[in-house]
């Protein structure tokens, strides 16, 4: 379920659930209110909305970038509790802030039952530090023109901010395409049209052999 569809249905059960309010507030005289989902439907949708754009699995020990280091043993030790371990370059330096407390709530609003073990606030700082420190590079205000910026704009804009046309050299740049497209297809249930996909990665193509400043040593990519 791609997440348009996930969008239309919760406005669909948005409105039934206002219908069977008002079907429930005029005395009976109306049986709008029969039309109401049952209680497990709704769970059902709310699970398949969490799960949309999930980090896809992945082998930690790529994904995580200084393995050994505290901050990625707490990554692997507290956000595979719900989820694959997410690998730093997914989301800017900008959204890594934002994305981590979205997720401390989750963890620190869930039932004890499930026994999801929190990490400390001393810990947290720990883990915002060093997503940060590996998060994707991003072009700022430096993207070049060319054929094809358009869609790498509108597309890979959807997901993360824009990586440096740096980040990779011209001839990696299709390995990392096809990366992406997989995890398009793994996370959202739909990845680039093939049309997107041959005009977005020529377009880096050029744009990194254009580029008169070297490949950005050690600076992460989106998925590296």
């Amino acid at each position: 379920m791609n997440t348009w569809t996930v969008l239309q249905r919760i406005a669909r059960l948005t409105w039934l659930g206002t219908m069977a309010l008002v079907g429930c507030g005029d005395g009976g005289g109306s049986d709008v209110g029969s039309v109401s989902p049952p209680v497990r439907d709704v769970d059902a949708l709310l699970l398949a909305a969490a799960r949309v754009a999930l980090p896809p699995p992945v082998d930690p020990a790529a994904a995580l970038p200084e393995p050994e280091s505290e901050g990625a043993q707490l990554v692997q030790r507290y956000c595979t509790a719900c989820h694959a371990a997410p690998t730093p370059a997914i989301h800017s330096a900008t959204d890594w802030p934002r994305v981590a407390r979205r997720m401390w709530l989750r963890m620190d609003g869930l039932p004890a039952g499930f026994a999801i073990e929190r990490p400390t606030s001393a810990e947290r700082t720990v883990v915002l530090r060093y997503l940060s420190r590996h998060a994707l590079r991003t072009s700022g205000a430096a993207l070049p023109e060319g054929e094809g910026r358009n869609a790498f704009v509108e597309v890979c804009g959807r997901c993360h901010e824009l990586p440096d046309v740096r980040t990779h050299a011209a001839e990696d740049w299709g390995a990392v395409v096809a990366r992406m497209q997989e995890r398009m297809v793994s996370m959202l249930g739909a990845g680039m049209r093939a049309d997107e996909q041959s005009s977005i990665l020529a377009y880096l193509v050029a744009a990194a052999r254009d580029c008169r400043i070297p490949v950005l040593e050690g600076h992460a990519g989106p998925e590296t």
